[in-house]
């Protein structure tokens, strides 16, 4: 049996997210979580979350949670806000700040 949690529209580039969830692929749940605890970025935090919930949907279907294992997370591109930097002469630039979509999927 299989579980599933997802988070949309994340502040954080899937880049910066993607060696996070590198990290912790195809590890048992509560290895991936307890490595989470002590990574010192902002995605490890984030990640942790949907781990927590992706446990908590895996408990709620009677899946024991002692045997879980990540089975897959996904980082996609969610959409980019656009933002205006001043610049000299009266020009101005675009700030890109890009969003990431997080899916797991764990499985006993």
């Amino acid at each position: 049996m299989e579980a599933r949690a997802k988070l949309t529209n994340i502040r954080l580039s899937p880049r910066k997210l993607d060696p996070v969830a590198r990290m912790v692929r195809g590890k048992p749940l509560a290895l991936a979580i307890a490595q989470l605890a002590y990574t010192p970025r902002k995605g490890a935090r984030i990640l942790q979350k949907v781990l927590e919930s992706a446990r908590a949907n895996a408990s709620e279907r009677q899946i024991d949670v002692d045997t879980l294992k990540v089975k897959a997370v996904e980082i996609g591109k969610g959409p980019t806000l656009f933002r205006i930097m001043t610049r000299q002469r009266g020009s101005a630039h675009r700030i890109q700040k890009r969003t990431s979509h997080i899916s797991v999927v764990v499985e006993d």
